[in-house]
């Protein structure tokens, strides 16, 4: 029988839904390790239980972004077994604030004392003012979405807010590897941030783009406005940079820009 259109985007929402639910009832409690590397001098991949985070080692520590819940323990790990510690990190900075990138912010706030920079368009989120399922999403998958985020919100997934020390609005240079670039890419999140060390050629870019199971945009039915995150990729490719970490799959580390390029380059 031939599957319509309609009934293809009906199947891909079911998917999306049966995907969230797994991430949040069995992603934040199944910890069996982070996988650690190296993917420059002084910068680390750990990939976590549901997302990826970056380690910034300079004078001190910088994280990006901070998995999911029940994740934190065995980021701290993580930092000691390259030889630095958890009282080291100075800044956390967060790419967006679904849980899947927040979920351990408490902790490792706690943990290290570090301070929190995220967008200005998702502290409500963070802080707990404004659960993550209220965000918008595009179409018949995200409301389905959505749906799926309010269960597991309201009934399984208990997030701890956390103040925002810096807000962020896109265009900051933060203090750290010769300085990192703050670049705006709303679409995915209403506030999405990616990171840019340009004397690294090195990009961070959080769901902004997905490196699973290649390089791609977000999933449409993942964001808040589709078309915006599409202007947001069309502005990193402009950036010129050899390796490119994404919140999810793992870091593409030469020729990234390239890449990315071609991907925008085939975008109607």
């Amino acid at each position: 029988m031939e599957i319509l259109p309609s009934h293809k985007i009906i199947v891909r929402a079911v998917i999306i839904v049966l995907c969230t639910l797994s991430c949040i009832f069995t992603g934040c409690k199944k910890h069996t390790g982070v996988i650690t590397e190296q993917i420059q001098p002084g910068i680390y991949w750990i990939k976590s239980s549901r997302s990826n985070v970056y380690v910034l080692t300079d004078k001190t520590l910088t994280l990006i972004d901070t998995g999911m819940q029940g994740d934190g323990e065995e980021i701290i790990k993580a930092i000691r077994a390259i030889g630095r510690k958890p009282e080291e990190v100075t800044q956390i900075l967060i790419t967006h604030a679904h849980i899947d990138h927040t979920g351990s912010l408490a902790f490792l706030k706690q943990a290290t004392g570090a301070q929190i920079f995220a967008g200005i368009r998702e502290i409500d989120y963070i802080q707990g003012a404004k659960k993550t399922w209220r965000m918008e999403r595009e179409g018949l998958g995200g409301t389905l979405f959505k749906l799926a985020l309010f269960f597991a919100e309201t009934f399984f997934y208990s997030y701890t807010p956390v103040a925002v020390d810096v807000p962020l609005l896109g265009g900051e240079v933060l203090n750290c590897f010769e300085g990192i670039k703050v670049v705006a890419t709303p679409g995915h999140s209403p506030g999405s941030l990616s990171y840019y060390l340009p004397e690294k050629k090195i990009l961070f870019t959080g769901d902004a783009l997905s490196g699973a199971p290649e390089v791609r945009l977000p999933p449409q039915a993942g964001c808040a406005d589709y078309q915006e995150a599409r202007a947001s990729v069309k502005k990193l490719s402009a950036l010129r940079f050899e390796t490119c970490c994404f919140g999810h799959g793992e870091p593409l580390k030469s020729g990234a820009d390239a890449v990315v390029k071609k991907l925008c380059a085939a975008l109607p």
